[in-house]
């Protein structure tokens, strides 16, 4: 569940305790990543643990592919050691010309929230060999689930969150496809044919490697992605040529939030004031103090904003408007801002880019007074006359894809409101602003997956 920081006066996140390795528990299937699994073999592994943002961004361009999925011929996993010998070298399978070991991951919903379950089936096709061929051998058959967010062409790429569990694991028959005992590497000999193991893999709360932020759609080459992968590692039975046999599925990750916790008001409502002269509206002023009840909104609700006007101007207050402003910053590394020691990318080495776009406007226009015959008139509000003081409540409809995105490296997304008070179509506006947080019903209403 996400904590909550009540000490600014209002609802925002706050930066959890550390929890040592002692105090931690885990489900037994996902698996906990140690520095030292990176000095295990110079061999190439996928999504290295420990290892450098670079590293990372490099083995994920390297599994992903174009933007197509296509991978290069003869493409290699990056390798973990600059010592690692040609014979050392760990190929994709997907990526040769006819593979021996081809895999793939089907999947039963594409929405997962924290604390459900990813369910699909695992397929493995183990191609008969030609006479010329040597037999293989298969290690390790591991499922993920890795968040990323990218930018630029997405050549800039950072993982923000990653869950994984051995396929032994989730698949009691899985020794269906070994055709004989493991190795001290854990390799067995692989059996030709075709196998299909189902899965259920849970998304547990706490124990992953990050947290996901759920999806944003963005455009202009920068995203917030998820994938569903599986792999297998494979061994050539003479040689000792190795491989990884990969396929993936994109899917949605959201966070899960307790909804009597996010949806909670603030201990004292979130407001602003501002004071100006209206357009040819003498000497006087015109004050509105727009407030509202807590930070965090559901995307698609009605956000509701209590405004109390004043006018002190010769000229009438004609309306209400509130619009949601959505603020992308970008952060772009640079190597020559770059200052780590330890060879990794420091998050401040960037050039920032910020752009901010309306997504949703709503204008409460001025209605007819009572006429003299009439037994009502057109609109409920009547503006705010010279000399008169009155409290008004509005509301702008949250777009249903809004989402508020905090940074980790690449990324940030921010929203806010803007409410503001005219005096007619020549003048100037009186507006505040009011910062909001805007998360997904899914987080709080998740699908069920239950494995049956």
């Amino acid at each position: 569940m996400v904590e909550l920081d009540y000490s600014s006066g209002s609802l925002s996140f706050r930066a959890g305790q550390h929890i040592t390795d002692t105090e931690e528990t885990y489900p037994s299937h996902v698996r906990r990543h140690s520095a030292d699994d990176t000095n295990l073999s110079r061999h190439g592994t996928l999504l290295t643990a420990g290892a450098t943002s670079s590293r990372n961004a490099s083995e994920l361009k390297a599994i992903l592919g174009n933007s197509n999925a296509r991978l290069k011929t003869k493409s290699i996993v990056p390798p973990s050691s600059a010592r690692t010998s040609y014979a050392e070298k760990t190929y994709l399978e997907q990526a040769k010309p006819r593979a021996r070991v081809e895999v793939d991951v089907i999947l039963d919903s594409q929405t997962i929230v924290e604390g459900g379950h990813v369910l699909g089936r695992i397929k493995v096709r183990i191609r008969k060999r030609t006479k010329k061929e040597n037999p293989v051998l298969i290690a390790s058959g591991k499922i993920r689930v890795i968040g990323f967010e990218c930018i630029g062409n997405q050549d800039n790429r950072h993982t923000f969150f990653q869950a994984s569990a051995m396929l032994e694991d989730l698949a009691t028959d899985h020794k269906a496809m070994l055709g004989s005992a493991p190795d001290s590497e854990g390799f067995a000999l692989a059996k030709e044919g075709v196998y299909v193991f189902p899965f259920a893999m849970e998304l547990p709360l706490e124990g992953c490697d990050g947290r996901p932020k759920g999806v944003l759609p963005l455009g202009s080459a920068s995203s917030v992605r998820y994938i569903a992968m599986f792999s297998l590692k494979v061994k050539e039975h003479v040689t000792g040529k190795r491989s990884i046999a990969h396929f993936y599925r994109d899917c949605e990750i959201w966070p899960r939030f307790n909804p009597s916790l996010i949806l909670a008001s603030a201990p004292t409502p979130i407001r602003n004031v501002a004071t100006k002269s209206l357009f040819m509206g003498g000497s006087g002023k015109a004050t509105i103090e727009a407030s509202i009840h807590r930070m965090f909104w559901t995307a698609g609700q009605r956000c509701w904003v209590k405004a109390y006007i004043t006018n002190y101007t010769k000229k009438m207050v004609r309306s209400l408007t509130i619009t949601v402003t959505r603020k992308t910053v970008v952060f772009k590394p640079k190597a020559v801002l770059n200052i780590a020691a330890d060879g990794d990318i420091d998050p401040d080495a960037c050039e920032t880019s910020t752009s901010e776009r309306i997504v949703a406007e709503s204008t409460l226009a001025m209605g007819q007074r009572g006429a003299r015959g009439h037994a009502s008139a057109k609109g409920w509000w009547t503006g705010v006359h010279p000399g008169e003081d009155q409290e008004v409540m509005h509301f702008v409809q949250i777009p249903p894809e809004a989402l508020t995105i905090p940074r980790t490296r690449l990324l940030e997304v921010e929203y806010y409101l803007s409410v503001s008070i005219s005096g007619g179509s020549l003048g100037s506006d009186v507006s505040v602003v009011l910062p909001i947080k805007i998360f997904n019903f899914l987080s709080i209403d998740p699908p069920p997956t239950l494995p049956v």
